[in-house]
């Protein structure tokens, strides 16, 4: 049965919905408004300040099925949702303005259950990397998780299959430099734009022939880590672009982990697995 209210008193609408939840947030009862879900005597209604008499009876009713699952929700709740992003994607369009994004299928999320509903970018990942990425639901929250990031308040790790055997911890930290092609390389400290990166990483396993390795990173540059890895000799399996020579199906990196406050002052632990390929010995 769907919870259900009889007024006893003349009230506003989004009144009586905080008698059937009082727990949830207004922008949680407004939200059941916009998605239809609820209903006064039978009839659909949309506005909070609606008045509604005695005697009439308020229900709320189940959130509608999505038919097809867009993405691979990790989290989410009234602020901000976590995804996987799949490898091969890239997570928002450039100036080619490409339709297959995962900024696009968040949105696309987003609006189905609120017509209203906007997913504000926090972060990036590679178009060749897999694994976790926030997006904010309002332009608080946007601001107070990139602000986050910004201040390196953020804990960032993944896991990688890398060429070769890597020593079993260590810290790179280099200058790097993008060109107007999106190109990165490491220069000297001092280049005319260049940008310092710091990764750090500890080998998990390793053979004659590949290492794998959880790393942490501390600034968020772009290529950081596929750069500074070809740099110690031990590029990411399946980086041609910065001279793997292990043919494989994709780019073998994965962003495992997010840690960070919530704008409620919780500290969020957000985790990925990793595909099922990364546990393969040989590609």
């Amino acid at each position: 049965m769907n919870p259900s209210i009889t007024i006893d008193s003349e009230m506003e609408l989004l009144d009586a919905l905080k008698k059937i939840h009082p727990s949830s947030s207004n922008r949680t009862l407004r939200h059941m408004l916009t998605q239809k879900r609820v209903t006064v005597n039978g009839t659909v209604a949309l506005k909070a300040k609606t008045i509604v008499s005695p005697s009439s009876i308020v229900e709320i009713h189940p959130k509608p099925a999505i038919e097809n699952k867009l993405l691979d929700i990790i989290y989410e709740d009234e602020e901000l949702i976590a995804v996987n992003k799949p490898p091969g994607m890239l997570t928002v369009a450039t100036d080619k303005m490409e339709t297959n994004t995962l900024h696009s299928k968040v949105q696309q999320y987003l609006t189905s259950q609120n017509e209203e509903e906007w997913g504000y970018i926090i972060h990036r990942l590679d178009k060749e990397t897999s694994g976790i990425i926030l997006f904010a639901k309002d332009e608080k929250t946007k601001q107070n998780l990139q602000n986050q990031f910004a201040e390196r308040k953020v804990e960032r790790r993944y896991q990688a299959i890398v060429e070769g055997i890597i020593e079993q911890q260590g810290i790179a930290e280099d200058w790097l430099i993008e060109d107007k092609n999106l190109r990165v390389w490491v220069s000297k400290e001092g280049s005319r734009g260049s940008k310092l990166a710091i990764t750090h990483w500890q080998l998990l396993s390793t053979n004659s022939e590949i290492s794998k390795v959880e790393l942490k990173i501390e600034t968020g540059r772009r290529h950081q880590i596929r750069v500074q890895l070809a740099e110690r000799g031990n590029p990411v399996v399946g980086d041609q672009a910065h001279g793997s020579t292990i043919q494989t199906k994709r780019l073998m990196l994965h962003a495992t982990t997010l840690i960070f406050i919530h704008p409620n002052g919780e500290e969020m632990n957000l985790f990925s697995k990793p595909p099922s390929i990364f546990e393969k010995n040989t590609f």
